[in-house]
């Protein structure tokens, strides 16, 4: 019987570490509002996708663009910052599990990085709210009532 899990090679570690750099280098251009930056980070022959908190799903190319140009150029751009991040990965796909920090709210954000021209290169971002932590009681103090 196969082991449950395979030990990470060398290769399997430097993927891993350059799909986190491409992720780190979009909540840098993310902070910064740096719409150039932002858009070169994202894959140009790859369908990519966007789903911002509370928002429609947008795919297209252009459609995903003019939604970071609202944001980061013509808005006011929010800071976010990531925390947490998981890596998964392959020789030709990342994806980056991690909360973020944004206004004061948490969110789970997901983003999926493919190998474009040698660069590991955006296709999709989607962030969503999490629930409030709910407050649970005690359950042996309930059994005493």
């Amino acid at each position: 019987m196969p082991p449950a899990f395979l030990p990470l090679t060398n290769e399997d570690m430097t993927v891993k570490r350059a799909v986190l750099s491409a992720n780190e280098a979009f909540y840098a251009a993310f902070r910064a509002a740096d719409f150039e930056a932002m858009e070169g980070l994202w894959a140009k022959r790859r369908k990519v996708s966007v789903t911002h908190p509370n928002g429609p799903g947008i795919d297209a190319r252009d459609a995903v663009m003019e939604s970071w140009f609202r944001i980061l150029i013509a808005g006011d751009p929010p800071q976010v910052h990531a925390f947490n991040p998981t890596v998964i990965a392959t020789a030709r796909t990342g994806l980056v599990i991690c909360r973020e920090e944004l206004g004061g709210a948490s969110l789970v954000a997901t983003n999926v990085f493919v190998l474009e021209d040698g660069q590991w290169r955006m296709t999709s971002h989607q962030a969503s709210r999490l629930p409030a932590p709910v407050q649970q009681s005690d359950p042996l103090k309930r059994r005493k009532r």
